[in-house]
């Protein structure tokens, strides 16, 4: 889901809420109170959180559930948005504070799972790798288009559990470009605020 409206990006530029949104699509559905333990929260503050995901488009509740016990689905696993906007001010700020919140939420997440010792058949499999390399704007656009495109051919394994291998289990990945300022830039900026 490719985000455009200011609203909705704001509405997942909540820690618990971007946390939600990722325990329901590893769960495959659930309701606020099955949520909770699961996130430090309480019933209540999910039901609310998960409310607003709701009406931003995120998730929705399962078709032909009922009564009090009534879960909840993610609707499209992944979520991309770009500063393509910066014309907008109201878009670029709420995709500032969604880039913003989604980094701060993923870095203490990568620093959780560094300080666990993975099992013996994962040691090895994961990994982290940087880079910084000279691009063009056409090749920075190519390298994300070629790892969506890849991750693309995983992605459906959340919507089908059919398709998911026996040894399986929920990886993150990560991915994030951004520009290095050169030293010639840094003394510009420095100079601009003297």
């Amino acid at each position: 889901m490719k985000l455009t409206d200011a609203r909705a990006m704001r509405a997942l530029a909540h820690p618990l809420r971007i946390e939600l949104f990722e325990r329901l699509a590893i769960e495959g559905s659930a309701t606020a109170s099955e949520l909770a333990p699961l996130v430090g929260s309480t019933p209540s503050n999910c039901s609310f959180h998960l409310r607003r995901l709701a009406e931003a488009g995120f998730i929705e509740r399962v078709p032909g559930s009922t009564g009090r016990q009534r879960p909840w689905r993610v609707l499209d696993i992944r979520q991309h948005w770009d500063e393509s906007a910066k014309d907008d001010e109201e878009l670029a700020g709420a995709a500032t504070a969604l880039d913003s919140s989604f980094r701060e939420w993923e870095f203490e997440r990568i620093r959780q799972a560094a300080a666990r010792s993975n099992p013996p058949e994962w040691r090895g499999a994961l990994g982290t790798t940087g880079a910084t390399l000279y691009l063009t704007p056409d090749e920075a656009r190519e390298i994300t288009d070629r790892i969506s495109d890849l991750v693309d051919e995983y992605v459906q394994r959340w919507d089908h559990v059919d398709q998911r291998p026996a040894a399986g289990r929920p990886v993150r990945l990560y991915t994030t470009t951004y520009l290095v300022e050169s030293a010639s830039e840094r003394d510009d900026e420095n100079e601009a605020d003297r």
